[in-house]
């Protein structure tokens, strides 16, 4: 019987992945993984101790994902670094379907692990106190995940012009809420968006 090669961490946390993807969050058990490699659920309890520590694996690498679609708005260099995390978050629930809903939707959903991240940039970006940008981007949050959500379940509902500007639009009326005193800097060049 020729010897099994050896399955390294990596790739379990890519076989749960695409289970996850496929068939949702109920499906990932130690035989889905091992069926999935092609191998026996040995390699999956030597690398993890049980099923809630390979979870948490895989939270952190849905995590890396999702940060690796901001990021890759971010260097798009869009109409600004804080609308490009918003479509970042919304193009990740379209893309990755199944760790969109594992992450945020999922019997332990981990709330936006970047939103400190954000905050911060908003503090520095729009120039305004910290505990405003928090209850701004809180504002947002819940606006973004609903255009998340609309798009999981729907691919189709919004083409990325569309979110692009409904986002717009919701902070620019949040903008205003929070500042009513500041000039409306987007009225000062036609066109300009978040």
């Amino acid at each position: 019987m020729p010897r099994q090669a050896k399955v390294e961490r990596k790739a379990v946390l890519a076989a749960a992945a695409e289970i996850v993807r496929r068939d949702g969050e109920d499906a990932i058990n130690a035989r889905a993984i091992a069926k999935e490699l092609g191998c026996s659920t040995q390699p999956v309890y030597s690398l993890f101790r049980n099923m809630e520590e390979l979870r948490h694996a895989l939270a952190e690498e849905a995590k890396a994902r999702y940060r690796a679609h901001i990021d890759r708005y971010l260097a798009a260099g869009g109409p600004s670094r804080y609308q490009s995390y918003g479509m970042g978050f919304v193009k990740f629930a379209r893309d990755e379907k199944g760790l969109f809903r594992f992450l945020f939707l999922g019997k332990r959903p981990v709330g936006d692990p970047f939103f400190e991240d954000i905050v911060q940039e908003m503090v520095t970006l729009y120039k305004m106190p910290e505990e405003t940008a928090r209850d701004l981007h809180a504002d947002m949050s819940v606006f973004s995940f609903g255009l998340a959500v609309l798009v999981n379940g729907n691919s189709d509902a919004l083409s990325e012009e569309d979110i692009a500007d409904a986002f717009a639009r919701e902070f620019f009326a949040l903008y205003a809420f929070y500042f009513p005193e500041r000039e409306r800097f987007w009225e000062k060049e036609a066109g300009e968006r978040v």
